[in-house]
C-alpha cells in the first residue's frame, strides 16, 4: 500500500480522513504539527501529502514550496480561506488540488484516489 502523509491539527478530522484513506487502499500517517513534515518526508516517500493551510506549524506556501523541493509527491491542500487558495495556486507551487472546509473526507479521498491514478 502506498503511504499517504495527513498534516491536520485537528484530531477528529485526522481520524475520519485516515479512515478513508485505508477504504481507498493507502496507509495514512498522521501528524499535527507542521515542523514534523519535511522530516518525515525525508525518511519516507509519501505517494502524496494532504496539507490543512491551519494546522500548527503549517506555514502555506512556504511549507509547501519546501516540500516541492524536497519531494515529487502531489500536495492537496486543506483550506477555509479563498485567498490563500489563490496565493498558493499564483506561486506555482505544484499543489494538486484544492478542498474547502468544511469538508468530506470521503469526497476528498475519492478526488485524491482518481488524481492518483
Amino acid at each position: 500500500m502506498e503511504n499517504i502523509l495527513i498534516v491536520v491539527s485537528d484530531t477528529q478530522l485526522l481520524g475520519d480522513l485516515s479512515d478513508c484513506c485505508r477504504a481507498e487502499g493507502f496507509t495514512p500517517h498522521g501528524i499535527t504539527h507542521g515542523s514534523f513534515v519535511l522530516p518525515w518526508i525525508g525518511e519516507r516517500a509519501p505517494a502524496a501529502i494532504i496539507l490543512d493551510t491551519r494546522a500548527d506549524g503549517v506555514h502555506g506556501s512556504a511549507l509547501c514550496r519546501e516540500i516541492s523541493a524536497s519531494s515529487n509527491a502531489p500536495v492537496f491542500v486543506l483550506t477555509q480561506d479563498d485567498s490563500e487558495t489563490d496565493q498558493l495556486k499564483a506561486e506555482g507551487l505544484g499543489v494538486k488540488a484544492f478542498f474547502s472546509k468544511p469538508l468530506k473526507p470521503e469526497a476528498v479521498f475519492s478526488q485524491i484516489a482518481s488524481l492518483m491514478s
